[in-house]
Formats: C-alpha cells, sequence, structure tokens
C-alpha cells in the first residue's frame, strides 16, 4: 500500500480506537448514578494521566525507530482500559481505567506526526496534516454513528465493542505501512545537539507562548460536547440519541474544517488558523448556554466541528514550523500537547463544579471566558514573539510562507 493511502487508512481507523469513550463516558457515567462532580473527576483523570506523560513520550519517540509498534500498543491499550471502565461501577477502578486510557492516547498525537513527518518531510508536513485530521474526524463520525447505534439499542456498556473493533483494524492497518518508508532523522526535525529537551523547550519562546494558549483552547473545548449533552439528557433526551448525533455532526464538520485549514493557513498562515479556532470557541460557548433545544444544540456543533478541525490542523503544524532543525520535534509536540493534556484534566473538573453550584448555562459562559482569554493571549503572543511565531514578522503579519505542498 502506499504510504499516503496507509496514513489517510491509518488515521481512519485510529480515530474510532483513540476515542475511547470520548464523548459517550459523561452520560454513560450520569446513567450509572454519578454525580456532575464525580463525572468530572473521572473524565479528568484521563487528561491528568496526559499532563504526567505526553512530554517524556514526545522525548522518547525523538529516539526510537519503533514508533508502528508503540502506535500498535497504544490502540490496543485505549481498547483494554475502554472494556476494563465497563465492567465496573467503581469510581476508584473507572479512574484507574481512565489513567490507562490518558497515557495511551497522549502517544498518540506524536507518534502519528512523527510517522507522517518522517514519510512525507517537512515540506508538505502541514498540507498532509490537514488530510490526516480529514480522515482522523471521518473515522470519528462513523464510530460515533456506530457507537449511537450500539448504545441505543443495546446500552452504552457495548460502545466499547467500536473502540474495540477500531484498535484491531488499526493494528491491521500499521502492517500495511512500511517501515523503510519513515526517515527517523526527518521525523525528529533533524540532527539533536548537546542541549538537553527539557532547555530546548524552555528556551523556545514560540513554543512556549503556542503551549499557555493550547491549555486555554482545550480547556474551553474539552468539557462543552459531554456537559451539553448531560444537559440535555437531564432536560429528558435520551442520553445515547443524544450524545451520538451531537458527536456525528461536530465529526461531520471537522472533516470538511480539516480540509479547509490548508487553504486558509496559505492566507494567514497556521497562526492565523488558530487565532480562528478560538474565536470560534467563544462563540460555541456562548450560544451552548442557550441551547434548550436542537435548533440551537445543531450550530454548536458545527461550531465545534470548525473550531476542532481547524486547530487540530494548526497546533501540530505550527510546532513542526517552531521545532524545525532542532531535532526534539518530537518533544516539542510532547510539550504542547502536555499543556493540552492539562486543559483537557482541568476542563471537564472545572466544568463540574461550576454545573454543580451554578447549573449548565454557567457552565459554557465559563468555558467560553477561558477561550476569550486564550485568543487575547495569542494575539499578544504572537506580537511580541520577536518573529518566532512560523509565517509571521515580529509586528504580527503575514510573510509570504506559504503552506507546505501536497503530500
Amino acid at each position: 500500500m502506499h504510504p499516503a493511502t496507509s496514513l489517510g487508512a491509518l488515521n481512519f481507523a485510529l480515530a474510532g480506537a483513540r476515542e475511547g469513550f470520548g464523548p459517550f463516558l459523561g452520560v454513560y457515567l450520569q446513567q450509572r448514578g454519578f454525580d456532575p462532580a464525580a463525572t468530572g473527576f473521572a473524565m479528568g483523570l484521563a487528561g491528568l494521566a496526559g499532563l504526567l506523560a505526553t512530554t517524556p513520550v514526545g522525548a522518547l519517540i525523538d529516539r526510537t525507530a519503533y514508533k508502528r509498534a508503540g502506535l500498535g500498543l497504544a490502540v490496543l491499550a485505549i481498547a483494554a482500559g475502554a472494556v476494563a471502565l465497563v465492567a465496573t461501577d467503581n469510581l476508584w477502578l473507572i479512574g484507574l481505567s481512565q489513567l490507562v486510557i490518558g497515557v495511551a492516547d497522549t502517544s498518540i498525537a506524536p507518534l502519528v506526526a512523527a510517522l507522517t513527518l518522517g514519510i512525507v518531510g517537512q515540506r508538505a508536513y502541514g498540507h498532509r496534516v490537514s488530510r490526516n485530521e480529514a480522515f482522523n474526524h471521518a473515522g470519528n463520525a462513523a464510530n460515533a454513528a456506530l457507537s449511537g447505534v450500539l448504545g441505543y439499542t443495546l446500552g452504552l456498556g457495548f460502545v466499547s465493542i467500536a473502540i474495540v473493533v477500531m484498535a484491531v483494524a488499526t493494528c491491521g492497518v500499521l502492517l500495511t505501512l512500511d517501515a523503510g518508508s519513515i526517515d527517523h532523522g526527518t521525523a525528529r526535525g533533524g540532527e539533536q545537539d548537546d542541549r538537553s529537551t527539557l532547555r530546548v523547550l524552555l528556551e523556545t519562546r514560540p513554543l512556549l507562548i503556542l503551549a499557555a494558549v493550547v491549555f486555554a483552547y482545550q480547556t474551553a473545548n474539552g468539557a462543552m460536547l459531554p456537559f451539553l449533552a448531560q444537559a440535555r439528557t437531564a432536560a429528558g433526551a435520551d442520553p445515547s440519541l443524544t450524545t451520538g448525533v451531537m458527536t456525528v455532526v461536530a465529526q461531520a464538520t471537522m472533516v470538511g474544517a480539516a480540509l479547509l485549514a490548508a487553504r486558509v493557513a496559505r492566507g494567514r498562515g497556521h497562526a492565523g488558523v488558530l487565532s480562528l479556532a478560538l474565536g470560534l470557541v467563544v462563540v460555541r460557548g456562548i450560544l451552548a448556554a442557550f441551547a434548550t433545544s436542537w435548533w440551537l444544540v445543531i450550530p454548536v456543533q458545527v461550531l465545534e466541528g470548525l473550531a476542532m478541525g481547524l486547530g487540530g490542523v494548526a497546533i501540530p503544524a505550527l510546532v513542526a514550523e517552531i521545532m524545525k532543525g532542532s531535532g526534539h520535534a518530537g518533544a516539542g509536540l510532547g510539550g504542547v500537547m502536555t499543556a493540552y493534556g492539562a486543559g483537557a484534566a482541568l476542563s471537564p473538573l472545572l466544568a463540574g463544579l461550576v454545573a454543580q453550584s451554578l447549573g449548565f448555562p454557567a457552565t459554557f459562559f465559563t468555558l467560553a471566558a477561558v477561550a476569550a482569554v486564550g485568543l487575547g493571549a495569542w494575539m499578544v503572543g504572537r506580537r511580541f514573539s520577536g518573529g518566532g511565531v512560523p509565517g509571521e514578522d515580529p509586528t504580527g503579519e503575514r510573510t509570504g510562507r506559504a503552506s507546505a505542498d501536497p503530500a
């Protein structure tokens, strides 16, 4: 199989495997009798695991040639964690399953990024990320539809079947990917110098700015879908059908948004793509506070699809550009995804506490405010980064760098 074809199939199959219970976890735990605070605690543990593991995992990926095996092991661990989760009603055992899923999931983004960069090279990377994300979101939509049907007809616990199926499919696709097509030097962004990984990360100011903004982005984003699903379920909607429809709408929109990101990047750079994504999160949060019917729920989910599709392309592309020539591209992405994991951990905890104290509308206003802070920080950081944000000069203007050529 051609490497580009394998990458497309890999990202499609991987989508269902890496999500775990994803947006279904909140309503699943709600259905099992857990209150919003307990639900937020369990959901947040996966993000906490990512917070602790992502940067070391990224640094390890820079040094290993066993990237395909690592990816296969990660998706199988997620499947095992999902099966274990539905086998118990003990909150601590559920939390332990979430920790396993979190560590495995946090390995996937830097592994896929390294495989992609090592196969297509720096010049074509931005365009290939856009295509990867389109396949990924198409896979998510298909998986959400399958999970919704399984949950509606058989019960939410049977969503784990879809996760196992997609994990096995991912391993099958990995076997078609020729190990000889991967340039491991290119995958880590060049040859490493004598600086430690930690020193490289701390001395790269544009990367630190990006990490802070990504933290705000995911803090705002992470809990919106599951808590909107909980709000609709509390109002009497069917949990499986509601979550399935919302997820399919968002993921289907993300397919187009991921492809759109490459076009936006040609005019505004990937920094501009991330700005647009943050702005959409702000609008989405405000609308979610008033989403008491499908007439608003659907537009809210379309906005989620646009924001996540654009951000999913912009973030790894920006990291690859910032870390070009450093030899620490995996660690750089790991560092940024650590911030992403911190946001993922904080988001459901914050949302759960606000929802329990002030109600669901206050939760969505709070998350929108976090996104607004992130957008402001990104606009300021872009202008005072000393020209380090790729595609821009020190004043924040576009320098004319084109997005990557097609793979």
